[in-house]
């Protein structure tokens, strides 16, 4: 309809709404195809079409009847339907409505007045909205006008109608097979189709084309190509005489294209989504008129497909979400401001031994507190907005069992940084626990800790490797043995290895193996460090001590000696065994060696024993001795040997100084092979220390060299 004839209707309706003192008036015409009634002009309303069946309302009835209507009180009229309030906002209170009529009285429409301001519609208003009616029907009297009139009205409803069901659609899928069927509806065309661009291939694809069936259509050709380049509309009316147009879907079809509209889909950058193309007008040809139409529909669809994509892109995060949150190793509950538990997954559940259905809706301060004490940290963390955590957390499930956990509360804030919830996750390490508790048996902490937390176990396979070794053994544990009855001998066992392994793991040390009563141990495996060799010397004497009050506090028929014997060198370390049974240890003549000093503290009178590398790497922390320096026989390389006199902070009395002053002289002249200085040496060493083996048995050994010297070969080397 010309803009001419709206202005003067509208004109017309503010003058009826001014001489009736009414709020809003209305014009509202026929559609006899479709058998409604729609608003021309509705004050106080844009772009809002109101349609409604021609057998509804009182506007209906006088549209139907001819009769014209007073109604001053709508709650008493049966006719009036309060939809169409809801939809405007409006408050319908009064109404007046007569019909436009043509000059052979032929109903064409309603003009109708709402709600008159002061005082009630009468007679006289009647009068003057009758004679605006026929001013009205006056200005639509020309049937060319007319007809284009409602032919535009019958179009931008039909455009209205098909956009809200597209927008009201949000699977892509479905949304593509009713913009199809939508396109032919609306430009009237015999089929229709909707391309979408893929940008990775760059290529127009399709699944649902009418006529097509389900299969999948690819081009990089054709109008619609042609137009998603150009991003521009076009019209062809004789498509075979357009070099641009694809004759090969028509021959494989069986089809043939007589005219085709094609506009481009933009989303709001400017990029080409996708388009949109119809075929065959139905009557005649495509005009501009149908341009103009599809490239309204266009822009609707525009909206509706970023729409589909989105709430697409957007379930099918929600449902990854949804399987990554049901198969995390982790549980995990959510609990909103209110305290109430909004989300919970299977595996926490599985951890405390409940339901989802249990939990879920339940305020978190109403579930026994013997179960879900942890859960009061969310407080705390919804106050502070802080993340809360603690480790190892012990606690009983719901079945009564033990149960070991690491616990985070962790707050969740909206977009606007709002506290609205907090997550509270717990990590099941019961399991662990248990190994960790085990593992302590036989390992130090820190080697634990490297176990557990690391993939790569390689560290255990065969490698070479500097470490100290560690061997002790029980002196006179025959002996212990036959006076002691079966069961008071594993007991002293089991308390003497619990204390001697404990020594070894407090100072780093890792039990390799026991041999009866004997405890082998390493110090530097599998990860070493620069204090290993100091480490296993405060092992050593923490194991003497500990045994001196061992044998305070048991009642045994004597008292329990030991020997230790500790070498530093290289060895090679790994799994060794079967393939069904390994364990982790070490070969190497440092290890012989290490065995070797433990068995030579019995001949040398000494509890402790230890090798020149281990020596090397200790004598700024302890006072040493050396003590001789022997051969191992089927061995090439002699070696020194020494024990631990006192830590290297101590004081030692006058005495003490004295018996190492001599003792070192007398080392000295041994070394040189004068056997007679030497023996005085350590003779005057023994008077000092009455009860030192080594120098006895030096000066003993020199004795022998005066009487029987060894040649010019010596070395001051003792083969053993």
């Amino acid at each position: 309809m010309r803009k001419e004839m709206l202005a003067e209707i509208n004109k017309l309706l503010i003058n009826i709404s001014s001489a009736l003192n009414a709020q809003r008036s209305t014009v509202l015409l026929i559609n006899e195809g479709k058998g409604t009634l729609d608003s021309l002009i509705s004050q106080g309303i844009r772009n809002n079409l109101i349609s409604m069946p021609l057998d509804c309302g009182i506007a209906g009835r006088v549209a139907r009847s001819g009769i014209s209507q007073v109604i001053n009180e709508i709650s008493k009229s049966e006719e009036f339907n309060p939809y169409y309030d809801s939809i405007t906002g409006f408050q319908t209170v009064k109404v007046l409505c007569v019909p436009i009529l043509t000059d052979n009285n032929k109903i064409i429409g309603v003009v109708q007045s709402l709600n008159k301001i002061k005082g009630l519609f009468n007679e006289k208003d009647l009068q003057i909205l009758q004679s605006f009616a026929e001013a009205i029907a006056l200005a639509i009297k020309n049937a060319e006008l007319y007809v284009s009139a409602e032919a535009i009205k019958n179009d931008i409803s039909t455009l209205l109608k098909v956009s809200s069901s597209i927008n009201s659609e949000l699977d892509l899928t479905n949304l593509i097979k009713l913009v199809i069927k939508k396109t032919s509806e609306i430009t009237q065309s015999d089929r229709s189709s909707f391309f979408l661009l893929d940008e990775e291939e760059n290529v127009l694809w399709t699944k649902y084309a009418e006529g097509l069936g389900t299969q999948i259509i690819k081009t990089r050709e054709g109008l619609a190509s042609l137009v998603a380049k150009t991003k521009k509309s076009n019209i062809e009316n004789d498509p075979y005489s357009n070099p641009n147009f694809d004759r090969s879907v028509d021959v494989k079809m069986g089809y043939l294209t007589k005219s085709i509209i094609s506009v481009p889909v933009l989303n709001g950058s400017g990029n080409v989504l996708g388009v949109i193309q119809s075929i065959n007008k139905k009557n005649g040809m495509f005009t501009n008129k149908d341009l103009f139409i599809l490239n309204g529909f266009a822009s609707q669809i525009s909206i509706a497909v970023q729409n589909s994509t989105l709430f697409e892109e957007i379930n099918e995060i929600k449902d990854y979400l949804n399987i990554l949150f049901e198969n995390l190793d982790n549980g995990i509950l959510t609990i909103d401001k209110n305290g109430i538990i909004k989300t919970v997954n299977t595996r926490f559940c599985e951890i405390i031994g409940t339901s989802q259905e249990y939990l879920i809706g339940k305020n978190y301060k109403d579930l026994d507190h013997r179960y879900f004490s942890f859960l009061d940290n969310s407080e705390y963390t919804f106050r502070s907005g802080e993340k809360f955590e603690k480790q190892s957390i012990e606690s009983l499930d719901l079945n009564n069992e033990k149960l070991v956990f690491n616990f985070s509360a962790l707050p969740m804030n909206n977009k606007k940084g709002k506290k609205i919830a907090v997550i509270n996750v717990i990590q099941d390490v019961t399991s662990e626990e248990r190994v960790r508790d085990n593992l302590n048996k036989y390992l130090p902490q820190h080697v634990i800790n490297e176990i557990i937390s690391k993939d790569d176990l390689s560290v255990f396979n065969g490698k070479y490797r500097t470490c100290s070794i560690l061997f002790s053994d029980i002196r006179n544990f025959t002996s212990l043995a036959e006076e002691l009855e079966a069961i008071k001998v594993v007991a002293f066992l089991n308390e003497y290895f619990n204390i001697m392994v404990d020594s070894v793991t407090q100072n780093n040390g890792v039990l390799d193996k026991l041999i009866g009563d004997s405890v082998m141990a390493t110090f530097g495996i599998p990860y070493k460090s620069e204090s290993d060799a100091i480490n296993s010397i405060k092992t050593a004497i923490e194991m003497i001590n500990n045994l001196e009050l061992l044998n305070s506090a048991r009642d045994l028929p004597s008292k329990v000696e030991m020997g230790i014997g500790i070498a530093t060198g290289e060895v090679i370390s790994g799994n060794i065994g079967s393939n069904k049974r390994f364990e982790h240890t070490v070969i190497g003549d440092s290890v012989n060696l290490a065995a070797r000093l433990e068995d030579l503290t019995k001949y040398y009178g000494l509890k402790i024993i230890f090798c020149e590398d281990t020596f090397e790497k200790i004598k700024d922390k302890f006072i040493c001795r050396e003590i001789d320096r022997i051969k191992v026989k089927g061995k090439q390389k002699s070696v020194s040997i020494y024990t631990i006199v006192n830590e290297i902070t101590a004081t030692l009395s006058k005495r003490e100084e004295l018996f190492l002053q001599l003792y070192s002289e007398g080392m000295i002249f041994y070394r040189k092979g004068n056997f007679k200085e030497a023996s005085k040496f350590f003779g005057r060493a023994h008077l000092f220390n009455s009860e030192d083996n080594p120098s006895q048995i030096l000066n003993a050994r020199c004795k022998e060299f005066m009487m029987s010297p060894p040649g010019i070969n010596w070395t001051g080397t003792w083969v053993f």
